[in-house]
């Protein structure tokens, strides 16, 4: 070979040799490849009419195909890339694994679009296996999605729902939706049994709720139709039902001294002041066991009186609702009750562990109890209840229809000396329920409400008949014009009696669960209701 022929043949593998190179050039592997099946979304851009996704290629052997899911959704909250296969639809699929984006030219109409790609490859058995992308990418439209902003309680107690206000032309509704138990999902709030209202009013995006709910918490979902198309609120909203004491209530009060205002005992120690038009409420703690209270007054002025444990009697002031003095009154027994009589405070304490203790007088004056001298039994339920002058109830066992001394004492104290009177004539009361008139002239009592007339002046008290046979009563009360008002838990409704008419109600309320107490106001009653999850205060018109 000449030279001629070497420059030849030097020229033309020169030439083959660019050609290769150039050739490897125009596929090289790209730099963000992946070597496993499972690929990664990059990138999704657009609007709300074309979106493009971008993912990684998949360089693997046996590759068969890469598969785009598409779901269209009212949020982005909570989601995973195999939601997003499981629930939306499948737009595209490639079998060059160097295809890596797509562009949709059909988005969903809706506040959020997901995507997540599939990997799909031949095992050595040559069985597809199917492997989802790390993530997925959320595109929102933020013409359609909107959210609840706000749900708040308002003075008068009912709840303000506020969410996003809509902008488009092609506007046509809202609708307002309200649960109060549990649930499983934001379509479980959304159904129709649960709204509240319709709203065509574009401009007009809240509304006051007034309804009285039975669970702890009040959920709340808006949608709203935008050229035919609902779309859901991408969250829901929430409150503390004002309404919900979360705690089973012991006993109520009506204040004497603040209109409209409910006082509820907790008796793992709590004392709650209840404002019944606003739902608001204030709270004291008493660090102790709450045993049977009673309003009780003293040179003029009315307190609550809270016994606890340790010997203690907390006086609570009405007005400040704090608590204004703490008797201590000798002993570590239980105090279970407490009044105050003829200048002195009467009570009954128990052993917290044995039927020991006894019914005691302290005197306020000198700090000194007057006749705790020896061993005496005491009934844990044990209650006290004040008449007048120097005449009291008391009641110390449940089923006392079968007893055979009256529920009426008389309080003798003569200096450091005390006795007290009864009456041997089988008194129809027990300590499951007692309510006195305003006028103390006759009580009822029992859970079958027994009445009995009481006379101070010849100490006699009779009883007449009973205003139920065969219902579980669990709470009375007494208003002057001598109505008589029964809970009855059992057929959830509050029952109402006039004074000796022992044959039927004059007028019964339905009760949103098994109604536990009640307080009669002037235009309102108010009963404390056992409901699956909760106790709840419910208002019901006169």
């Amino acid at each position: 070979m000449n030279i001629n022929q070497f420059k030849k043949f030097f020229y033309c593998f020169f030439i083959l040799l660019l050609f290769i190179n150039c050739s490897n050039d125009e596929d090289p592997i790209p730099e963000n490849a992946v070597f496993e099946p499972q690929t990664e979304l990059i990138s999704l851009e657009g609007n709300q009419n074309q979106l493009e996704v971008h993912w990684k290629p998949v360089f693997i052997e046996k590759f068969k195909s890469y598969k785009v899911y598409r779901f269209d959704t009212y949020n982005n909250e909570s989601f995973i890339p195999e939601g997003v296969v499981g629930l939306g639809e499948l737009v595209f699929e490639a079998t060059n694994n160097r295809t890596t984006s797509f562009i949709d030219t059909k988005v969903p109409y809706n506040s959020f679009v997901m995507y997540a790609v599939v990997t799909e490859y031949l095992n050595e058995e040559k069985n597809v296996i199917a492997v989802v992308s790390k993530n997925h990418l959320s595109f929102e439209n933020k013409d359609l999605s909107f959210a609840i902003t706000s749900v708040e309680k308002s003075a008068d107690g009912s709840l303000k729902v506020t969410w996003d206000k809509d902008s488009n032309a092609g506007f046509e509704s809202y609708k307002v939706y309200a649960l109060s138990s549990p649930f499983l999902s934001h379509e479980d709030v959304m159904n129709d049994k649960n709204k509240l209202k319709s709203i065509t009013i574009q401009n007009e995006n809240s509304i006051s709720d007034t309804a009285q709910y039975t669970d702890q918490i009040v959920y709340y979902a808006v949608s709203k139709v935008i050229n035919g198309k609902t779309i859901w609120s991408k969250n829901l909203g929430l409150i503390d039902n004002p309404r919900s004491l979360k705690f089973r209530p012991g006993q109520t009060f009506k204040n004497p001294y603040v209109e409209n205002e409910m006082i509820i005992i907790n008796n793992e120690g709590e004392i709650v002041f209840y404002d019944i038009n606003s739902l608001t409420s204030t709270k004291i703690s008493t660090n102790g066991y709450i045993f049977f209270c009673s309003i009780g007054e003293y040179n003029g002025v009315k307190d609550l009186y809270v016994p606890s444990i340790n010997g203690n009697v907390f006086l609570v002031d009405l007005k400040t609702h704090q608590i204004k003095k703490t008797i201590n009154l000798k002993t570590d027994y239980n105090i279970l009750t407490a009044i105050p009589i003829n200048g002195h405070i009467l009570f009954i304490e128990k052993h917290p562990y044995a039927d020991i203790g006894g019914l005691f007088v302290y005197n306020v004056e000198n700090d000194k109890v007057l006749n705790r001298n020896g061993s005496f039994g005491a009934a844990s339920n044990a209650k006290l209840f004040y008449g007048k002058d120097n005449y009291f109830f008391i009641l110390d066992s449940d089923g006392r229809e079968y007893g055979s001394s009256s529920a009426i004492r008389r309080l003798n104290i003569n200096g450091d000396q005390v006795t007290t009177d009864l009456l041997w004539n089988e008194s129809v009361a027990d300590s499951r329920l007692f309510a006195l008139s305003e006028d103390k002239s006759f009580f009822v009592s029992t859970n079958f409400g027994f009445q009995s007339d009481v006379d101070y002046e010849n100490f006699t008290e009779v009883t007449t008949k009973s205003y139920s046979s065969t219902l579980n009563l669990a709470d009375a009360k007494i208003t002057s014009d001598n109505r008589i008002y029964f809970a009855v838990p059992g057929e959830g409704r509050i029952s109402v009696f006039e004074k000796n008419n022992f044959s039927s109600p004059v007028k019964e309320y339905k009760t949103n669960g098994g109604a536990l107490f009640l307080e009669v106001f002037d235009k309102q009653i108010i009963s404390l209701n056992q409901c699956p999850n909760t106790c709840i205060l419910e208002t019901t018109a006169k």
